[in-house]
């Protein structure tokens, strides 16, 4: 009876110790196996594209009286990753005339012009991801650094008795963030709807100038800079068809796009400066992108 129950002790020990060492991995701080991680589909490669836009300008206080549409173009460049992050670089250039009027006074002694110009750019580098949260929908946010320069120019001619020339200029250069975000829905036999919005607050230095000069000679030449603050907003939405060009997936865009740029308008008036104004631009677009 002893040697039986002695038989049953060991056994039970025997049973305890085999456990105890099973599970020593997870008391010495060994996790337990996981399942592995299900891979992205994003096909890593080189991205670029081109847009051109037909834009219209716009001024708070109506100071623009040219308001046709102007080309514009951006240029992108960038580098998806399989793990669908992406980064991107993109230029946007717009150069446009705000004014052009010619003025006789009578009894036609005095003849007056007044013309004026505006440049807008920007450079944006951002680090971004995609993501497809249904088989129809894709979005992209992104976020990063914004360069931008934002430029007023405008000359008046006076020719009477005495030839008056004055020139004002102001010119805004600044740095901050941008952020933003692409999204595209599906309808099916590569046809899409796209939407793009962005967001900028650039900070930075604007320079002033106005000369006035009386039959060549200089009578007036006053200059002052100050920090400003610009908010940039930019929109768009359109469609968009996917095809494929040899070995590069391709899309082409049309649609329309909206800027806001604010608090960067000099405003000039004859022959001073306002108060800082905002700008609108507004337009069409339309694009093309290809995938490397």
């Amino acid at each position: 009876m002893n040697t039986k129950l002695l038989y049953t002790r060991n056994a039970m020990k025997l049973h305890a110790l085999t456990l105890l060492l099973t599970s020593a991995p997870l008391f010495a701080g060994v996790s337990a196996p996981t399942s592995t991680a299900p891979q992205s589909d994003c096909v890593a490669g080189w991205t670029l594209g081109f847009d051109a836009l037909a834009l219209r300008p716009f001024q708070s206080e109506g100071l623009y009286t040219e308001r046709g549409y102007d080309f514009a173009y951006r240029i992108n460049a960038g580098y998806d990753f399989n793990d669908c992050l992406f980064t991107k670089m993109s230029y946007f250039h717009y150069d446009t005339t705000t004014v052009n009027s010619d003025r006789i006074i009578a009894p036609e002694t005095v003849a007056t012009q007044f013309d004026g110009d505006m440049q807008a750019q920007a450079l944006d580098w951002v680090v971004g991801q995609h993501f497809r949260p249904s088989e129809q929908l894709a979005l992209s946010p992104y976020v990063g650094l914004r360069w931008a320069k934002f430029e007023e120019n405008a000359n008046d001619t006076t020719l009477s008795v005495d030839e008056t020339l004055g020139h004002q200029k102001h010119e805004f250069n600044g740095y901050g963030i941008v952020v933003g975000l692409d999204g595209n829905r599906s309808f099916g036999n590569n046809l899409s709807m796209y939407g793009v919005a962005k967001q900028a607050i650039v900070f930075g230095n604007t320079d002033y100038s106005q000369t006035t000069s009386v039959n060549g000679t200089l009578t007036i030449n006053d200059q002052y800079s100050e920090d400003s603050v610009a908010s940039i907003t930019e929109v768009g939405f359109g469609l968009q068809y996917d095809f494929v060009m040899g070995a590069a997936a391709a899309n082409i865009r049309a649609g329309v796009e909206g800027q806001y740029w604010a608090g960067l308008s000099g405003g000039f008036a004859s022959g001073t400066f306002s108060d800082s104004e905002n700008v609108g631009l507004a337009g069409f677009l339309l694009g093309a992108n290809f995938k490397f």
